[in-house]
């Protein structure tokens, strides 16, 4: 699921975020039709990925092979429900609708869990397939719910506009929920996709196979090759998930509202002395400077203590078995991915977002070469020292794409 919505929204989020909040009406349109083509995206990608889970994987147990394909085309629905509200989720960042959409991922993730917690407990021969209606749930609620709010600040409007308490900085163009929905252009009468930023989408929806590739693609090789045995999977898995807590919930907010703020910000493109607005050049560089170090030093407290209680830390969350079976230093080794990661977010974020068409192209290309060397390595260290192998492989990726990002900032900022 995670790699078709990655895939399916990634791109035009990325591309879309730029837009102005100040923009008049007509000027949405064509920005929000092109948010909408994350829907047949999604469900392209679903219909491509379930008949892989379902023909080409191998099955699950037995027991669970009769839920397997059944759960695998809810979850593919699941994903496609959640694109539909790609094109309010935007407004909500383009307009800092902060709080209603941290509740509504809140109450999203909770759902899930909710669900899955229920099928563990009181459903366990019909797990999987409990917890796939779950998702489907919960994906059905999370839009339906966007909707339903874009609706009332939409009715409401004057009051919504005159409390203090707000988050958000302009008023909306919008009259009606409709107004969310794809819609022909006044003028031409036909449905048009913002010329600009269709282009930065088809390169950042190259750019984002790529980056699956090398985010995911220790998975796939231990998938396809069975690089490590089923223990060796699970031990890696458990200190992997452990090791990237730190990922999802301070680095990976932080940089969704970096990348957002650069955007808005900075004018795609452009150098440094050749930004009109000299005040909002400035906020960047400061912004930049700032984000740069503290996730640095974030990044370096969980290298250094990381390090040294990772023994401690694995004892007391599985027992001797997981930190005594290659766990201790399979998370010391994810401690430095973690600093590599904790760069690597902000770099990324402003680079992607100051990147003219031709850099993107240059970095896609530049990833292409990448992905096929970060896979061999993972290979070859895998083989050589076991699962630390693949978290060596990972980090000298992270650090390569690193220095890339600080090459493209350095030429922004002559």
């Amino acid at each position: 699921a995670d790699t078709i919505i990655f895939l399916s929204r990634e791109a035009f989020r990325l591309a879309c975020q730029g837009h102005s909040s100040s923009s008049h009406r007509k000027d949405w349109i064509s920005v929000l039709n092109l948010i909408w083509l994350s829907v047949p995206v999604s469900l392209l990608c679903s219909a491509i990925f379930s008949w892989i889970w379902i023909n080409l994987l191998s099955p699950p147990s037995q027991n669970l092979i009769d839920q397997y394909p059944s759960s695998v085309i809810l979850v593919s629905a699941g994903v496609v429900i959640q694109m539909v509200a790609e094109s309010p989720s935007l407004v909500a960042q383009v307009f800092q609708f902060i709080r209603l959409r941290v509740i509504l991922e809140f109450l999203f993730m909770a759902v899930k869990l909710f669900v899955l917690v229920y099928a563990v407990i009181f459903a366990p021969k019909n797990v999987v397939q409990v917890w796939a209606y779950g998702y489907l749930a919960s994906s059905l609620l999370y839009t339906c719910l966007f909707y339903i709010c874009f609706a009332l600040v939409l009715k409401f409007s004057p009051k919504t506009r005159s409390n203090a308490n707000c988050s958000h900085n302009s008023d909306m163009p919008f009259t009606s929920i409709q107004d969310l929905l794809p819609r022909r252009d006044e003028k031409s009468g036909s449905f048009t996709i913002h010329a600009k930023y269709r282009e930065v989408a088809v390169s950042f929806l190259r750019q984002g196979v790529m980056k699956q590739l090398l985010t995911e693609g220790e998975r796939y090789l231990m998938t396809f090759l069975n690089l490590l045995t089923l223990s060796q999977q699970g031990t890696y898995d458990v200190v992997s998930n452990l090791g990237s807590l730190a990922c999802r919930f301070i680095f990976r907010p932080v940089e969704d509202n970096a990348y957002f703020f650069f955007s808005q910000q900075w004018d795609r493109g452009v150098t440094w002395a050749k930004q009109e607005n000299h005040d909002k050049r400035e906020n960047v560089r400061v912004g930049l400077h700032r984000l740069l170090r503290l996730s640095l030093l974030f990044g370096l407290i969980i290298l250094i203590f990381g390090y040294s209680y990772s023994d401690l830390l694995l004892t007391l969350y599985g027992g001797y078995g997981l930190a005594g079976n290659g766990g201790t230093s399979l998370l010391r080794a994810q401690c430095l991915l973690v600093a590599c990661y904790a760069v690597n977010g902000i770099t990324e974020c402003f680079a992607r977002s100051a990147m003219t068409q031709h850099q993107i192209d240059r970095f896609n290309l530049q990833l292409v070469y990448l992905s096929c060397v970060y896979l061999g390595l993972t290979w070859v260290l895998t083989l050589a020292v076991g699962p630390v192998g693949i978290v060596l492989a990972n980090a000298a990726n992270i650090s390569i794409r690193i220095g890339i990002s600080v090459s493209i900032i350095n030429q922004t900022f002559q």
